[in-house]
């Protein structure tokens, strides 16, 4: 113990005073950084955008995604706009594209394709998500095997893409059973036409029994399901899914959160009631928030 002690002395006793350590650094040579590498890296990642695993998977996205409805829906934009648009969606930070074959016809999967093209990103650099089930001929909707698998290849026709991220399935077809459903879906997966698969607009029994389903036959189960959610319609996203992500680990993929455009103002033109019009109710009456008030125009 009295070695010890002596020893601490002696350490105290040399160790230099503050006034020594801060002249000491006062007459030291600043270095300066050359090496470019070494200088931190200014980011263009928008703030308030972070990436997540897609439900319980491994695929991971940006929290805000770029829908292609509108983006080359309806000749509201040009392709040089739609391109400006995917450009600066690329350059903040968005990886994700979500697009469908029933989105303009073809138009939004063919002019995604071509500016992939041109751009040439790297591939790993971005998520292309698809839907099927809507095609634009009558004929050919549905979730039959045959479709499915037609669907898939010729959304990567159009798409030039050797494979998509995740194909979604775009509604629930009560004419086909599940299982050549979920089949079919991991044969496109085996196929390596698309990484994973997910549903939209399910509802959370159709999920659970395509899970099922999935666990019987041992094949690949879906990964997310895309959902509408608004301050319009928030109760399927706030109740069900939750605990379907817990016990199943579906992720969740919302769209319209301006509600079609009607929270913005914009589809309010001179002051006509929004529900009044037959164009909207034509288009959007299957929605559930839309129904009461759809009646209630009917009725005047």
């Amino acid at each position: 113990m009295e070695e010890f002690q002596s020893t601490n002395e002696h350490l105290t006793q040399g160790a230099p005073t503050k006034e020594q350590l801060l002249q000491g650094l006062a007459q030291q040579t600043p270095v300066s950084v050359t090496n470019n590498s070494l200088a931190p890296r200014q980011s263009s990642i928008t703030p308030g955008l972070r990436y997540r695993n897609l439900g319980k998977s491994g695929l991971r996205v940006s929290n805000v995604g770029l829908g292609t409805w509108v983006t080359f829906g309806n000749g509201t934009s040009s392709e040089e706009q739609a391109e400006e648009v995917i450009n600066l969606a690329y350059d903040s930070g968005i990886n994700l594209f979500d697009l469908s074959e029933a989105y303009s016809g073809p138009r939004a999967e063919i002019e995604l394709g071509r500016i992939l093209q041109r751009q040439g990103w790297k591939r790993s650099s971005y998520v292309v998500t698809t839907k099927i089930y809507w095609n634009t001929k009558s004929e050919e909707r549905g979730l039959s095997r045959k479709h499915v698998i037609e669907s898939v290849r010729a959304s990567l026709a159009r798409l030039q893409l050797g494979y998509v991220d995740v194909v979604i399935i775009h509604k629930a077809d009560a004419m086909c059973p599940m299982e050549e459903v979920v089949r079919a879906m991991n044969h496109v997966i085996n196929q390596g036409w698309a990484m994973y698969w997910g549903t939209a607009r399910w509802t959370p029994v159709e999920v659970m029994e395509a899970y099922t389903n999935c666990r019987q036959f041992n094949c690949v189960t879906p990964i997310c399901e895309q959902t509408e959610y608004h301050m319009f319609c928030r109760e399927k996203t706030e109740l069900y899914m939750p605990e379907l992500y817990n016990k199943i680990g579906v992720g969740l993929m919302t769209w319209s959160p301006l509600t079609m455009g009607l929270v913005s103002g914009k589809l309010e033109d001179g002051g006509m009631p929004l529900f009044a019009r037959a164009s909207f109710k034509n288009k959007y009456s299957s929605f559930s928030w839309t129904e009461d008030e759809t009646q209630a125009a009917n009725k005047e």
